[in-house]
């Protein structure tokens, strides 16, 4: 095909089936949300460029944009970008509106981005994200970062793609940790980042050349990075872990607090929490609790869902103080892991319930108002109107689309009810009666 014709690489485009399903990954997400009290919350697209630059040099990443044709040269201080993510919209949003808000401020935000990187299989130039932030004024509490990991946790549940665990460590006590052993470069923290990416022996050669200790004098640490601990046993795990300086003990205060607080909620069936010491979050703008999620067997994908707290939200747009706490999913990733293992059916190309199928021109009155009494009733309903086509093709169109029942409207004023899954077959009087048949899905 002429490459004229096709959407650029990195641009992903849906088949109808996996639209189906990314829709219904956004609606879940929003209604779980909102359940848990977050606002929803859509920014411009288009941000200056010194907002966009106050993340750091990220002028490789984004895309411009150019006035109007016809409207003359733009200045540089009117220069304008696409939102690479939604964390530097939400910080110059917050700190636009703060006089507007109220505090705590609960937000959920599913946009698309763009980044200016190289596509591959699971990057993409535009993509979906999809945020949920608390933001306090002056102070935010702990339990807070227990509700981000609850919300997102019911989240990824309900998306029913398989075993997931998320991680969860503290900074403070990583630092904390890390200040026992004589170590306190920040770059420290970017290295063990990447360690799942680059193995223990890279981090460890690193960290001894630039620190002057040895490989042997890190085994205990790199024991503790090694460790997963169940939420149900942290606070007797983090016992075991001596130290004498303040940060590490505050670290371990508040992975106490946070992992006793996920002990009183249910546990949930796809989604498990665990203290992970090695996890860091490369972003220098973390500060408290960090996070990271993998799909159990799917490690080799990195982490579908993360994000920690940071003292600062806004630093760059507001004198005052705005702490904050959030999660967010690389939604278009996601999509890209569940169509590439199959860990969803895409087996509906229409979002129909019920498909009417017309035989005769005589019954297209009788059809149109069954559909219409249908759709009021709160079901989604796509007539067929082949009547030349006959009615095994035009069922054998509706059950390739996903579509669960079929209805007929039969000359004597009765109809014909058919599940597509089992083939049974129904013949009943009124249209109060095709309702009972359709709601049993």
């Amino acid at each position: 095909m002429n490459n004229r014709f096709i959407n650029p690489s990195g641009f992903a485009e849906n088949l109808p089936a996996a639209q189906i399903l990314e829709d219904g990954l956004k609606a879940e997400f929003a209604t779980i949300a909102e359940s848990f009290g977050y606002t929803h919350l859509e920014t411009a697209s288009v941000e200056y460029m010194d907002t966009l630059a106050s993340k750091g040099d990220v002028s490789k990443e984004i895309y411009t944009i150019g006035r109007a044709l016809g409207e003359g040269e733009e200045s540089t201080e009117s220069a304008r970008g696409l939102h690479f993510d939604l964390t530097v919209p939400f910080a110059r949003y917050v700190a636009q509106h703060q006089g507007q808000l109220d505090f705590p401020y609960r937000r959920y935000q599913v946009q698309k981005v763009w980044r200016g990187e190289r596509p591959q299989k699971g990057r993409f130039r535009e993509f979906y994200q999809a945020d949920i932030d608390v933001v306090g004024q002056g102070t935010l509490a702990l339990e807070f970062d227990a509700e981000v990991a609850l919300t997102m946790g019911q989240i990824l549940d309900s998306f029913n793609i398989g075993g997931m665990t998320m991680h969860i460590n503290n900074r403070k006590f990583l630092s904390g940790l890390l200040a026992q052993y004589g170590i306190n470069s920040e770059d420290t923290l970017h290295a063990i980042d990447k360690l799942d990416k680059i193995g223990k022996e890279a981090v460890i050669e690193k960290i001894c050349s630039e620190h002057g200790v040895t490989a042997d004098s890190l085994t205990d640490l790199f024991t503790i990075f090694a460790s997963h601990v169940a939420a149900s046993d942290v606070s007797a795990y983090l016992e075991t872990i001596n130290g004498d300086n303040e940060l590490l003990a505050e670290g371990k205060r508040e992975l106490t607090r946070v992992f006793a607080l996920l002990a009183q909620n249910p546990t949930f069936e796809n989604v498990s929490f665990v203290f992970s010491p090695a996890i860091a979050r490369g972003l220098d703008y973390y500060t408290g609790t960090v996070y990271e999620t993998t799909i159990n067997g799917l490690e080799k994908y990195g982490s579908i869902c993360s994000g920690g707290r940071y003292a600062e939200l806004a630093s760059r747009f507001t004198t005052q103080q705005l702490p904050g706490v959030g999660l967010s999913i690389g939604l278009t990733r996601l999509m890209s892991i569940i169509t590439s293992e199959d860990l969803i059916a895409l087996d509906r190309t229409s979002p129909s319930e019920v498909g009417l199928c017309m035989l005769q021109t005589e019954q297209e009155t009788a059809t149109l108002e069954t559909a219409h009494v249908l759709r009021r009733n709160g079901f989604n309903v796509e007539i067929d109107y082949r009547t030349e086509a006959g009615l095994g093709k035009q069922l054998t169109v509706l059950e390739k689309k996903g579509i669960p029942f079929a209805v007929i409207c039969e000359a004597d004023g009765w109809f014909t009810v058919c599940n597509l899954a089992t083939t049974a077959k129904q013949k009943v009087a009124s249209i109060e009666e095709v309702i009972t048949l359709v709601t049993i899905i």
